[in-house]
């Protein structure tokens, strides 16, 4: 059986956020993985961001509509 809980570390003992039911003394293997650190949203960065973003693209590529039609996509034709 293998189940995934939240907890955290308070420097000496593994902490759940969440109850966990589970025998006491039940001998356990772990596999910890550390949770990504969410850095604060910054308006500017975004913006910034966004401009890299389109000075990048693609120029000259155009593909026509009926190309993107789900018939031609996947040769879903009623022929």
């Amino acid at each position: 059986m293998a189940i995934v809980i939240k907890a955290h570390y308070d420097g000496k003992t593994i902490i759940p956020d969440e109850p966990v039911d589970l025998p006491v003394n039940q001998p356990l293997e772990l596999e910890l993985k550390q949770q990504p650190q969410w850095l604060p949203w910054d308006p500017e960065k975004a913006e910034e961001a966004w401009k890299r973003l389109k000075s990048r693209r693609i120029r000259g590529l155009r593909i026509p509509d009926d190309a993107l039609r789900r018939e031609n996509l996947y040769e879903e034709r009623g022929w």
